[in-house]
């Protein structure tokens, strides 16, 4: 093979060890989503409604998303080292079809952020008044829980979210213990059931100090965008490697073509 070609060659599989790399990446974030609790509470709060999966389903097709770049990566490999133009179409082609995945979940994530972003007020507010504190929704209330805990706020838009709702006509508080000024920060983080008000007696009469006055939508914007601007640019990353993948393939297809003519 000559001097381009062998170029081309080596180019292309280093390029698939990055791109394996990247696979695994994404393969990690994908488990990740599903297996840290901590994550898990920040999505169930931002859903629109109790039937809205969108980021559990988002984290499933992250995990195949991860396998799929395994197998292109391997396709690309076997057919660099061993000259296959049958192979290295295939690779040219999976290519596309991932980056063709990637752009329609750009899209979708860029219209489920302005869905959120338009209905995140009443949605927020609902779900504290309608759910928080009920038997049915006890996961939910979980995950209000350690999202007010870790971002010290209460409810939705403020803590005026808890006024008139369900959990306030069950007990005998104004506020849940999360919504307080907690002596035991760390321990409440681990185990929101744990959360030890520092005053409770001031904290249900809301006296200023004793109880978190904002409510957890900016927060939960401002940790949405951070972790949105991460996957962005691991998505942007991955699609210009893609591009070398491409030109790279294509130079070896050529240059084993030519060397099949003669």
């Amino acid at each position: 093979m000559g001097f381009c070609g062998g170029c081309a060659k080596a180019l292309l599989i280093i390029f698939n060890f990055i791109f394996w790399l990247s696979g695994a990446a994404i393969l990690g974030v994908g488990v990740w989503m599903i297996v840290d609790k901590n994550i898990g509470s920040y999505f169930d709060v931002l859903n629109m409604d109790s039937h809205d999966q969108f980021f559990k389903y988002a984290a499933y097709i992250l995990i195949a998303f991860g396998v799929f770049v395994f197998l292109v990566g391997f396709c690309g490999c076997c057919g660099a080292i061993r000259g296959s133009k049958c192979l290295l179409g295939l690779y040219v082609f999976f290519l596309f079809i991932v980056f063709a995945g990637e752009l329609c979940a750009g899209v979708l994530m860029i219209v489920y952020k302005v869905e959120i972003e338009d209905k995140l007020d009443t949605t927020l507010t609902n779900s504290i008044k309608e759910k928080y504190g009920t038997d049915s929704e006890t996961t939910l209330t979980g995950s209000w829980d350690v999202v007010q805990i870790q971002l010290e706020c209460c409810g939705g838009v403020g803590p005026e979210d808890y006024d008139g709702s369900k959990y306030v006509g069950a007990k005998t508080r104004n506020l849940p213990p999360s919504c307080c000024v907690l002596s035991n920060m760390k321990e409440a983080e681990e185990d929101p059931t744990k959360a030890m008000p520092k005053n409770d007696t001031n904290c249900k009469d809301k006296m200023e100090g004793y109880y978190h006055n904002k409510g957890c939508k900016d927060g939960l914007l401002d940790w949405a965008k951070s972790h949105t601007a991460i996957l962005i640019g691991v998505g942007i990353g991955v699609a210009c490697l893609q591009i070398f993948g491409i030109v790279f393939a294509l130079c070896l297809c050529r240059q084993v073509d030519r060397e099949e003519k003669y």
